[in-house]
């Protein structure tokens, strides 16, 4: 029964993304590697990417990983990792910096890794460490919003890094966290830093 339930919200995730892809119009894939922007779990960087309104122009969204809870409790009943695995959940700040307008799904192109180099992508899970974020969020000028992601980690994986990218992860800019060892606590977030 679990498995069907969780097989269930991947499809209604799954079926979401063709709806963020497209209104995001997302670039293709591309050959060349990102420019990576490396700070401290706390810190922001603004990172660019395409206006999801039109296809063309600049987005330009600060971009905060505020705190990494190492494991974090499902929500609701049903949401437990499975056997081998827990959830650790990411807690993102968001800020549009610029004038074109924010449409997409922010939980694309988050990743989190762990000390083998292993990456590891979103899971449909909703965690008591605090709300999430929805399936397509918007952000005019100014705007802020902040929530959590939720990735399913091997029990034993070290986190030491958080990723991310605009449109999908696909942006020609990547900011990356680290993630300070007594900076991932278990079960509830980090305190503030700086």
């Amino acid at each position: 029964m679990r498995r069907l339930v969780l097989a269930a919200g991947f499809a209604v995730l799954v079926g979401g993304c063709g709806s963020a892809a497209e209104t995001a119009k997302n670039p293709q894939p591309s050959d060349s590697r990102p420019r990576v922007r490396r700070v401290n779990v706390g810190d922001a960087v603004v990172l660019t990417g395409v206006n999801g309104a039109s296809g063309t122009g600049t987005l330009r969204m600060a971009v905060k990983v505020k705190n990494v809870v190492s494991t974090a409790i499902g929500r609701g009943a049903f949401e437990k990792p499975r056997k081998g695995e827990r959830f650790a959940a990411v807690r993102f700040v968001f800020k549009n910096m610029g004038a074109a307008p924010y449409h997409d799904s922010p939980t694309f192109g988050a990743k989190v890794i762990d000390s083998a180099g292993h990456g590891y992508d979103p899971t449909v899970a909703t965690v008591s460490a605090g709300p999430g974020f929805p399936r397509v969020m918007s952000l005019t000028q100014g705007q802020v919003r902040s929530g959590y992601i939720v990735f399913a980690v091997p029990r034993a994986a070290k986190i030491v890094s958080v990723r991310y990218a605009l449109n999908a992860g696909y942006a020609p800019e990547l900011g990356e966290w680290r993630v300070p060892p007594k900076s991932a606590v278990r079960g509830r977030p980090t305190p503030r830093v700086g």
